[in-house]
């Protein structure tokens, strides 16, 4: 009787626990479709050719008559390899010096101690509530009046130098690195910057790799800031210079989806590469 009873209990757990996992793959399957369906839509539209319908009932996902023209007139009316080559520059510089002074940033808030560590940590994490759209007005006067970089490449790049979410994570990742190792350091005749560079900063690599990421597609994708600061066509990044001949490809929708799919390629790209170290970055990062 007792072992019909456990039986029957490890049968209830078993379906129980079928029960989650399927609802969790369900969960998960519809938030992946909610999210590739629109690019998925918005790629082969991209390759549709004139007799392939935009918007029909029922929906025609597949082009009946796949073409590249689209990518072609897209670039052959905008000088979208320079849009391409600043958006790259912008990227580049922006990822390079915001991962550098973020960590930075972060190592003495995580390993070294003194007096307003704590209140200067939180007033910066204050920070982050704060909505970006309300720094603009103040960081445009500044970009005209004071810094004089307005109209050039430098205007999408020094604003983006540091980041307040980037410093809270590397700070988690830095605070997951055995104190073990900085002592040892220490011992040695290490200063903080060398410990900060030849010991703590190989150790946190994936975390690093994950801020990359984040400040890379920040940046690939930013349009309003630019927007703003980049009116020579020549200066514009990917996104700005897709959309600023507004009355260019208004009615045509397969232009536009060519000029999106450009944009997103990148990204995707990117991430793929560092698709490994941005998962282990977060675990380290939240272990931490």
């Amino acid at each position: 009787m007792a072992a019909t009873d456990a039986s029957q209990l490890r049968a209830n757990a078993m379906r129980r626990k079928a029960v989650q996992t399927a609802f969790w793959y369900a969960v998960l399957i519809l938030m992946s479709l909610v999210t590739v369906v629109p690019f998925l839509w918005i790629l082969l539209t991209s390759f549709k050719g004139p007799l392939d319908q935009i918007v029909s009932v029922p929906p025609q996902l597949i082009p009946r008559d796949p073409t590249f023209d689209n990518y072609v007139r897209v670039w052959n009316q905008l000088p979208v390899d320079r849009f391409f080559l600043n958006s790259i520059i912008v990227a580049v510089f922006t990822v390079g010096l915001n991962v550098l002074i973020c960590s930075l940033a972060a190592y003495p808030l995580a390993k070294m101690r003194f007096r307003g560590r704590e209140l200067i940590f939180y007033l910066l994490l204050a920070t982050i509530i704060v909505p970006v759209q309300l720094t603009y007005i103040p960081s445009f006067v500044l970009a005209v009046k004071v810094f004089n970089y307005y109209d050039t490449l430098r205007a999408a790049i020094l604003p983006n130098l540091a980041s307040a979410f980037n410093i809270f994570l590397l700070r988690q990742a830095f605070r997951s690195v055995p104190n073990d190792l900085l002592d040892a350091g220490r011992i040695d005749g290490a200063s903080e910057l060398r410990i900060w560079w030849g010991i703590v900063m190989p150790v946190v690599r994936p975390s690093l790799a994950t801020v990359a990421i984040f400040t890379f597609v920040t940046s690939w994708n930013d349009f309003f800031w630019p927007s703003l600061m980049l009116h020579t066509r020549e200066l514009m990044t990917l996104p700005v210079g897709l959309m600023a001949p507004q009355g260019m490809f208004t009615s045509d929708f397969r232009g536009i989806a060519a000029g999106v799919t450009m944009v997103v390629i990148p990204i995707l790209i990117f991430f793929i590469a560092l698709q490994r170290q941005f998962v282990r970055g977060l675990t380290g990062a939240v272990k931490g």
